[in-house]
């Protein structure tokens, strides 16, 4: 066991000092609150304060692929680059009490077309619209050339946006007012698709109140649910746009108010925000079922709450550029931060007073991006496919252990590899291995991880019916948080369901 702990340790080293991609550019500036803004152009955040925006919640802003700012909105007015408002970019039907009013998504195959989608606030009956942005107009300060397309009435504030599966298209994703339906809007390069992919799963939304969430990778949604006292998370497939799979996430305390939600980075992780107790809550997206996933939550973080004024609510969750999840509070001039998201409990790193806005104050809302922005494409630099003697205490990739999506059954072209290495282990009786399993991001992610752990143990199964003993064989599973290899082809999604091991004394 002491052998596993150790390289796993070591393996967990390797990876997370690999070449690592924060988000794209397009969420480098932020603007929200009572003219709050942050600028991550230069990757530690930079207090602005050059924005017009005054809004409580609902905003969003985008930038070009090279972090200059476009625009940004409250739900009604589009101001550009210059903060004038954009010619034709009022009167838009979002709303700054809109819990999340906008969220803006480029046109694919075109580096000047963007979509505004807009909500209006409290199920009212502008419900959601959209409107097009052509940034090639009036000397790159834009136009917009079509508004207020409507989509579908009423709906709640929860509002979130992915990209497809297939890398060039995106999901607009909405939940239905007095009903348990989500909605999925396909956009391509033909526009948007008015005919939804639906899902009637979940719990039946009677309020709006509370973001909803797409996770970077696409393959989950999480919602706050102010007035269930809960926090909900589904499965996602950005594939076909259906929603699957609900869990429930009661708040043990009444009148919690949830309203943020946000993912962790590398997707394992959820982190919800109950306003009213300033209270922030994490759980484990990996835990292995959906009881383990309820039983995981824990609260990583406080902060001090006025009842009377409401002064300190923590409002919406966001991960940045930096990789950092920030946190509004009500009526505060500074951000609570999220310092490592991607680690469990405490390690977290959750410090209220995290980041100061200056002479700003924030409100409830931050804006509403594109999730894949904060994708993380962190692949290891350093890829060792088993094909001549393995070195100890060093990964190795077994090349011919390859699965079915799914699958953990091990294919007849293994034998060779698997012999190599039991030869070794023979040879070597002083050995040990660890041998740990992965997938690809398909499916749910404590699915995965069982499935990872069942790759691991196929080989694990093998090893032993040459005659290698239990004890000097151990095995983890890792599910999907590791790849190697992108998740958006199928050729990466293949090189992703492997395992590996590691050879020690």
């Amino acid at each position: 066991m002491k052998f596993i702990i150790k390289l796993c340790k070591t393996w967990c080293l390797v990876w997370f000092v690999a070449n690592f991609a924060h988000a794209q550019s397009e969420a480098n500036i932020w603007y929200f609150g009572k003219k709050a803004g942050v600028d991550f152009s230069r990757g530690a955040p930079i207090v602005i304060s050059d924005g017009i925006l005054s809004t409580n919640e609902g905003c969003a802003t985008i930038c070009d692929q090279k972090g200059k700012l476009l625009f940004y909105t409250d739900g009604i007015t589009v101001w550009n680059g210059k903060h004038d408002p954009m010619t034709n970019g009022q009167d838009l039907k979002g709303d700054p009490s809109s819990t999340q009013s906008g969220v803006v998504i480029p046109k694919p195959e075109s580096n000047t077309l963007f979509y505004l989608f807009t909500t209006d606030k409290e199920a009212g009956k502008e419900g959601l619209k959209y409107s097009v942005i052509d940034m090639s107009l009036l000397n790159g300060m834009g136009n917009v050339t079509e508004k207020n397309v409507t989509l579908k009435a009423p709906v709640t504030e929860k509002l979130t946006a992915v990209r497809h599966r297939n890398g060039k298209d995106y999901w607009v994703i909405i939940h239905g007012f007095n009903d348990n339906v989500f909605y999925s809007y396909l956009v391509t390069k033909a526009g948007v698709n008015k005919m939804p992919i639906t899902s009637a799963v979940g719990s039946v939304h009677r309020g709006s109140k509370g973001y909803m969430k797409a996770s970077p990778d696409g393959s989950n949604l999480a919602l706050a649910i102010e007035e269930q006292n809960l926090f909900e998370v589904t499965d996602f497939d950005n594939q076909t746009g259906k929603v699957s799979s609900p869990i429930t996430l009661d708040l043990p305390e009444p009148q919690s108010y949830p309203y943020g939600i946000e993912f962790s980075p590398d997707c394992s992780l959820l982190y919800g925000g109950a306003g009213g107790k300033g209270k922030i809550y994490q759980y484990n997206l990996q835990a292995g079922s959906e009881q383990k996933i309820i039983e995981s939550g824990q609260v990583i973080g406080l902060t001090s709450v006025d009842p009377e004024t409401y002064e300190g609510w923590v409002g919406a969750l966001q991960v940045a550029p930096d990789g950092k999840i920030y946190t509004t509070l009500f009526e505060k001039n500074y951000l609570a931060v999220i310092n490592k998201p991607n680690e469990a409990g405490k390690n977290c790193d959750f410090q209220p007073k995290g980041f100061s806005l200056g002479m700003a104050v924030g409100q409830l809302g931050i804006p509403t991006f594109l999730q894949s922005y904060f994708a993380q494409k962190f692949f290891t630099t350093e890829v060792n496919y088993f094909e001549s003697d393995p070195e100890l205490n060093k990964t190795y990739i077994f090349k011919k252990v390859l699965y079915e999506t799914g699958k953990s059954n091990l294919k007849p072209e293994s034998s060779p590899e698997l012999d190599k290495i039991t030869k070794i282990l023979i040879d070597n009786p002083n050995y040990k291995i660890a041998i740990m399993g992965n997938t690809d991001n398909i499916g749910n992610k404590s699915v995965n991880i069982n499935l990872s752990n069942e790759r691991a143990n196929s080989v694990k199964k093998y090893l032993m019916g040459k005659g290698i003993p239990e004890a000097r064989i151990a095995c983890k599973g890792f599910g999907s948080s590791r790849p190697i290899a992108t998740n958006e082809t199928p050729e990466g999604k293949q090189k992703n369901r492997r395992v590996e091991f590691i050879l020690g004394n």
